[in-house]
């Protein structure tokens, strides 16, 4: 015998799907998109002003705890630093005075001062790497990484001190009119190293927490 399809009347059919609808969860909406897929959108597309600081702090973080530490250990820099300041800047209205008339004023000949590494300074935002030399391959004009209260200090070498068996170094922000007292007679022990590479604009989020955060 040949089964007969069973046919619901209309009133069937409508009491079916009033039961399947009825059955359904009613908060339940689209499904939403992933977590890693809301926050990449959060960072790289969303304009608001949120998004911004939070990727310049994501970026910074990295810098600082993942890309800088990696590579320190397989070059064997001994530190890595952002260029914040205009202290090197060679391109200010002051520029002549501060750093020219102040060698010839010093004594510093121009055939000594055109030996010297990095001869245009640095600008806001390099990124340095630096080594450790024995204190005796610092020499006058070379760029040095210490750290004072206020903070890291970039700047040139203008003189050394040899005092029994210890050496000391005065340097000077090439736009700066003066050495600070924070930056006289810094012992060897102090120094973290002599710069010996630099990357442009790799610093900027550094930069920008900084204006954001003094003292971040």
């Amino acid at each position: 015998m040949t089964d007969v399809p069973e046919f619901k009347t209309e009133k069937e059919a409508e009491t079916e799907i009033e039961k399947e609808v009825e059955e359904q969860d009613p908060e339940e909406g689209p499904p939403k998109p992933n977590l890693f897929k809301r926050v990449w959108h959060f960072l790289w597309e969303d304009e608001s002003i949120l998004s911004y600081v939070v990727f310049i702090a994501v970026a910074f973080i990295l810098l600082k705890f993942m890309v800088f530490p990696a590579v320190l250990f397989t070059t064997g820099y001994s530190d890595i630093a952002a260029v914040v300041s205009e202290s090197m800047y060679h391109g200010g209205s002051n520029f002549n005075h501060s750093y020219s008339d102040w060698l010839d004023f010093h004594g510093y000949a121009q055939e000594q001062v055109s030996a010297w590494p990095y001869q245009n300074g640095l600008n806001v935002g390099d990124v340095i790497f630096v080594k450790k030399f024995p204190a005796e391959q610092i020499q006058v004009g070379d760029i040095i990484l210490f750290y004072a209260p206020q903070g890291q200090i970039i700047h040139r070498v203008i003189e050394t001190k040899q005092v029994g068996n210890d050496t000391f170094f005065t340097t000077k922000g090439d736009a700066n009119m003066a050495s600070m007292t924070i930056e006289k007679d810094i012992p060897y022990s102090e120094v973290k190293g002599k710069l010996v590479s630099k990357i442009p604009l790799l610093g900027y989020p550094k930069v920008a927490l900084t204006y954001m955060l003094p003292k971040f």
